[in-house]
């Protein structure tokens, strides 16, 4: 399912940047409609770990005696996949796909393409992919919690 997504991801891009203003009001109409969505619960669960990766690599460099306001500087911008992957896993010399799992860390990329394209172009998904890929970002925000010394809930 996993290459099915990808695709997927390309050919809703495709699709959007082709329809008319009258087709994507009407979508994006349709979306705003379902606030619990899918859809818009995968961009929450996306930013959620976005957001506590970024504290996670934040702590991890204030304790390698980067100043807080110098770390965080280093951090703001960059995405979640290079986040945890080079601030993270990089920092305590995992590779990923070994720390979270490589079907759990494919996933969590592939989630966080649909969560750009989800922003940007207030698409849907298929109800399938938003269950598998929420789950991936669940399994990943659980074990940085543990990364943190943070029992998850």
């Amino acid at each position: 399912m996993k290459d099915e997504m990808k695709k997927r991801v390309n050919e809703l891009r495709e699709a959007y940047v082709n329809a008319s203003p009258r087709q994507r009001y009407k979508v994006v109409l349709e979306r705003l409609q379902y606030k619990d969505s899918g859809p818009n619960l995968l961009i929450l669960y996306v930013s959620a770990v976005e957001g506590f990766a970024r504290s996670v690599a934040l702590d991890l460099k204030i304790n390698a005696g980067v100043p807080r306001d110098r770390a965080y500087d280093r951090l703001r911008n960059i995405g979640p996949v290079p986040l945890i992957r080079d601030h993270i896993a990089g920092k305590i010399q995992l590779d990923p796909e070994i720390l979270f799992g490589k079907d759990e860390w494919e996933l969590f990329d592939i989630a966080v393409q649909f969560r750009h394209l989800l922003v940007h172009e207030a698409t849907f998904l298929r109800q399938g992919y938003t269950n598998e890929l929420i789950a991936a970002c669940k399994t990943i925000l659980e074990k940085l919690a543990g990364i943190a010394g943070i029992d998850a809930v």
